[in-house]
């Protein structure tokens, strides 16, 4: 059974630290949301230039309103795509909904079309402890009626590329949610 979205809206901000995202978007920024889910975080954007949200559980194909844009579609395929018009991409909780075989992929394949100065904000599951793994991967279960996977964040920014630079990484935990955060930006352009 699907969460109703008025009530989606209220509770997933209860357990995402919203704010601690939006303060990583610039201004003016031109954003590709990839596993957008509802939407949720357009309604706390301010300042933006254009939206884009894409998920393969939206409830539409396409749904388009002046400077945004949600699509349906699978993350990983719509990445394929130019992006140059996107300056800021979103990856929220998408990671770990991933096969673990493609996770590392999907990331390396976006950083190589980005340009210089784009910025990637990934915040994602890591759980502390054997509880909090427990507990996450069951409310998936519940929620999304998926099998999660974890990204492995210590081995992707031990090997990422002197072209990028790690602008910051933090955790959060909110309740039983251990939410860690890496935010990159392309330093050298070579397209």
């Amino acid at each position: 059974m699907e969460i109703p979205k008025n009530i989606y809206f209220k509770l997933r901000p209860l357990i995402l630290p919203i704010n601690k995202i939006i303060s990583q978007i610039p201004v003016e920024a031109n954003i590709l949301d990839l596993g957008c889910g509802k939407g949720l975080l357009l309604n706390y954007l301010k300042n933006y230039e254009s939206y884009t949200g894409v998920d393969l559980n939206l409830s539409s194909n396409k749904i388009k309103i002046k400077n945004v844009n949600f699509i349906r579609d699978d993350c990983v395929k719509y990445t394929n795509q130019n992006l140059n018009q996107f300056d800021t991409f979103l990856i929220i909780d998408l990671l770990h909904h991933l096969n673990p075989d493609s996770q590392l992929n999907f990331l390396k394949d976006l950083l190589n079309k980005i340009k210089k100065n784009d910025i990637i904000i990934i915040k994602d599951i890591l759980p502390k402890n054997l509880f909090t793994k427990f507990w996450n991967s069951f409310h998936d279960l519940i929620v999304s009626k998926q099998i999660i996977n974890y990204f492995n964040f210590k081995e992707f920014e031990i090997n990422l590329s002197a072209d990028y630079k790690i602008v910051d990484r933090f955790y959060k935990r909110i309740f039983l949610y251990d939410h860690y955060f890496l935010i990159i930006k392309k330093k050298m352009n070579f397209q």
